[in-house]
């Protein structure tokens, strides 16, 4: 059953979303001047006041959503959030979040969060164990594999380590965006009917491009055909091809067309992003991966990612000094790269710094979270009385 929420509260909710802030606030004051008992503008309140970095402020509103409401599941995000970037609360963090993973059980970023919370306050195997609980509920959450890299590199080491961050590295939805902005698609996607397609070169191009973005590999497979029986030479079908190879685990097939692009165009990014990630799978190759990403990070100098796969190259190597500086060059180009965040984090572990490795983490906590509209998925669940 829905919940009934105020014109007032209503009109909070959208100037809100519009990123109205200060509208927003005052509307959900005018909710309050007419009924203090209302959880939804309390609940919104502690979400304006934490965008604006009022911590104090948000835990006040979110606490009193709660009292109102036990089952207000985005008062309990805004309260947990507001501990760990006020810092120094990790025991009400621990209590925040294990209650929102109780209200919302399915919920893969409340477990993430709370182990977060117990490996800031010191409690490593519990820690652990919300993460591996994350997990199975979302294999593919990256911000749990990330977790326990850190946890296994504090505990056993780097070698240890290196597993979780590569298969944090490959789930990270970001390295096939990368791909496709080294291409320079446009941002939205069209629909490609693969046999209605101008024979012309470029029309077989974008569209065999968009049709591997949609991860049409076959109608991609298709048209890459026809560009290499044109020209054998076209470097950028072969680096396609070699991409759509990658992407159907056939590394052998992608490696082949990758150098064979290069050596047409050895400079070529997306060819070199291609036999980098296969040099980077393939065990005893990793001193290949780091030349190519080298190689591919001053070919594309102004992507972030470029410089993070370098990084973590060079972390596998347990070349520390040179993996920091390209982690550094990435978070430069964009401080909200949580790849680049975690593996700072690790180089930092390495040296010993472990408030500024634990600062890092924070701040790849915070733009992931940020990335995935927590508030408002939960915020509609609330509303319509369902689950998230």
């Amino acid at each position: 059953m829905s919940r009934e929420r105020s014109p007032q509260v209503i009109a909070a909710e959208g100037l809100a979303r519009q990123g109205q802030t200060q509208a927003a606030v005052s509307a959900c004051y005018d909710a309050l001047a007419i009924d203090d008992r209302d959880a939804f503008a309390h609940a919104l309140l502690a979400e304006l006041m934490l965008e604006g970095d009022f911590y104090d402020e948000a835990i006040t509103a979110a606490t009193q959503a709660i009292e109102l409401d036990p089952d207000c599941s985005p008062a309990y995000l805004a309260l947990g959030l507001a501990y760990d970037r006020r810092g120094g609360m990790w025991d009400q963090s621990v209590l925040v979040w294990h209650e929102l993973a109780e209200v919302t059980p399915d919920l893969v970023t409340a477990h993430v969060q709370l182990g977060e919370a117990f490996a800031a306050a010191a409690f490593e195997e519990e820690a652990v164990e919300s993460w591996r609980h994350a997990l199975e509920l979302d294999p593919k959450q990256a911000r749990a594999h990330y977790n326990l890299a850190i946890a296994a590199l504090m505990r056993e080491g780097m070698a240890t380590a290196l597993p979780s961050f590569h298969t944090a590295g490959e789930l990270d939805p970001s390295q096939d965006e990368f791909f496709f902005a080294l291409l320079g698609l446009p941002a939205e996607d069209v629909v490609i009917d693969s046999g209605r397609v101008k024979p012309e070169r470029e029309a077989r191009l974008v569209s065999a491009e968009m049709l591997a973005r949609q991860e049409d590999f076959f109608g991609a497979s298709e048209l890459v055909r026809l560009l290499l029986d044109a020209d054998p030479a076209d470097a950028d079908a072969l680096a396609l091809a070699a991409y759509v190879y990658l992407k159907q685990e056939a590394t052998s097939e992608a490696m082949a067309c990758a150098l064979r692009a290069l050596a047409f165009a050895p400079e070529l990014p997306t060819a070199l992003y291609t036999l980098g990630v296969v040099y980077s799978r393939w065990p005893g190759l990793a001193r290949h991966a780091v030349r190519v990403f080298a190689a591919l990070s001053k070919a594309a100098p102004q992507h972030s990612l470029a410089h993070v796969l370098l990084g973590e190259s060079l972390l596998g190597l347990q070349r520390y000094g040179q993996a920091k500086r390209a982690y550094v060059k990435a978070i430069r180009l964009d401080p909200a790269c949580v790849r680049a965040r975690f593996g700072l984090a690790a180089v930092r572990l390495t040296e010993g710094a472990y408030a500024e490795a634990r600062w890092e983490m924070r701040r790849a906590a915070y733009y992931d979270t940020k990335r995935q509209g927590l508030f408002w998925r939960l915020w509609d669940a609330y509303a319509e009385g369902g689950e998230v």
